[in-house]
């Protein structure tokens, strides 16, 4: 098994090569978004394993968060590949959280018979959105000098990160991100400016919603409202579902078919909320922890 913090061209083709077999195979990504973005980054240990030699098996990302993902190519599968990859895994991050994306029944069992347990359940949700399709009204908000507008990373960005920060205080992954991150996220062939809407007190950015398409102004497929924040101190004043109404009407009027989501399974007021959104339950992902780890 070759482990890796840096990977060559090489490994990184076989990896997306084998991203893609396994994602048309099950009909999910077993690699998040962070997971991918590490490929290319120094953010993540990187688990290869080849047989033969020179000819990728199975491979697994262990991120500096201390969460594990990884897969095997469907054909070369039960013959150890996964067994060897999970528990080199938790050889180097024992307390590591491990994502069986897709709730697929073949990687939880796999994972509970490796001694793992539930430790988290993230939910997707989706909605259609229907041309001329009646949606909640915008609430008008409270906030004195609150006006909406496109992001605009000289003027938002620093700001982003703190608001960011501070409305995702309790969250592993999301409230972790730097200006780096984002940067890199910004950087990215699906990033559209325009599919950020922020809400501005004066010139100071206090909630955004960010909507993610496949391709920039692309109307043919769903879209994902990526992340919703609000600064703390401005909630109660009715920002974020004044983001979100107007985010859902854009993406409506556009022609969009629908929107999807994701929230924490636990998180009951969220789910109430996007509930009454008409957003229904779609998907699950399911983070395992060894005994007494989680």
């Amino acid at each position: 098994m070759i482990t890796t913090a840096a990977l060559s061209p090489q490994q990184r083709t076989a990896i997306r090569e084998l991203l893609a077999t396994v994602t048309e195979h099950d009909g999910v990504s077993p690699l998040d978004e962070a997971a991918v973005l590490a490929l290319d980054g120094d953010s993540a240990q990187h688990l290869l394993l080849e047989d033969p030699p020179g000819t990728l098996r199975g491979y697994a990302s262990i991120l500096t968060d201390g969460t594990v993902q990884g897969m095997v190519h469907p054909a070369h599968r039960r013959r150890g590949h996964g067994t060897a990859l999970l528990q080199e895994a938790l050889a180097q991050r024992p307390e590591a959280g491990v994502w069986a994306h897709g709730g697929l029944e073949g990687s939880l069992t796999f994972l509970s018979g490796a001694g793992l347990s539930e430790s988290r359940r993230l939910l997707s949700l989706h909605r259609v959105l229907a041309p001329a399709q009646q949606l909640p009204a915008a609430p008008a908000s409270t906030l004195e000098g609150l006006r909406l507008d496109t992001f605009d990373p000289a003027r938002d960005a620093d700001r982003w990160v703190m608001v960011n920060a501070a409305a995702f205080a309790d969250h592993p992954e999301q409230g972790a991100l730097t200006r780096s991150d984002l940067e890199q996220r910004i950087a990215q062939p699906w990033f559209d400016a325009e599919d950020m809407l922020v809400a501005l007190q004066g010139e100071e950015l206090v909630g955004f919603v960010w909507v993610k398409r496949e391709h920039p102004g692309d109307t043919a497929h769903d879209a994902e409202i990526y992340v919703v924040a609000t600064d703390p101190s401005v909630q109660g004043h009715r920002v974020a579902g004044l983001l979100m109404a107007t985010t859902l009407a854009q993406l409506r009027d556009a022609g969009v078919p629908g929107v999807e989501l994701y929230v924490e399974a636990d998180n009951t007021p969220a789910l109430r909320l996007y509930e009454n959104w008409g957003f229904s339950v779609a998907g699950r992902d399911v983070q395992m922890h060894a005994a007494g780890r989680g």
